[in-house]
């Protein structure tokens, strides 16, 4: 898997099983934040980065969006 920010932030979303729109609520950002990171237009903060570990660690998926939930 590739490093770059918005690959990462669409495996984190896409293991979660979350849409965009989901995932932007969760963090409390725009769904076009999340499209910016995505697409590579903009990075997520450290704070953003915080966030999106924080809630995947809640849903199970931890810090390496590569790899399945325990639960499953």
């Amino acid at each position: 898997m590739a490093n770059d920010p918005g690959t990462l932030v669409r495996a984190f979303r896409q293991r979660m099983q979350m849409t965009q729109e989901q995932f932007a609520h969760a963090l409390a950002v725009t769904v076009s934040t999340v499209n910016r990171w995505e697409n590579a237009h903009a990075a997520p903060s450290r704070l953003a980065w915080r966030a999106i570990q924080e809630l995947a660690r809640r849903r199970g998926v931890g810090d390496d969006p590569s790899h399945a939930p325990d639960a499953a």
